[in-house]
């Protein structure tokens, strides 16, 4: 996927969990030193449709976490 053409972004979500939202996400692209997280379902949702009209992450796969 990595290497296709097609603008894409790969979200890895840290462990899922059925809280309410907090409405901000952390967003990691060096995992060296990370040891787990946990983010709402919810803002994982959020972050997904933000991503179709932002660019910031395009061709990368961030994990986002709390």
């Amino acid at each position: 996927m990595r290497a296709s053409s097609t603008d894409l972004v790969l979200v890895r979500p840290s462990v899922l969990i059925d809280k309410p939202p907090c409405g901000r996400v952390g967003v990691l692209t060096d995992l060296e030193g990370f040891r787990g997280g946990a983010i709402a379902r919810t803002d994982v949702a959020h972050f997904v449709v933000e991503q179709l009209t932002d660019d910031r992450w395009l061709r990368q796969s961030p994990l986002i976490t709390w």
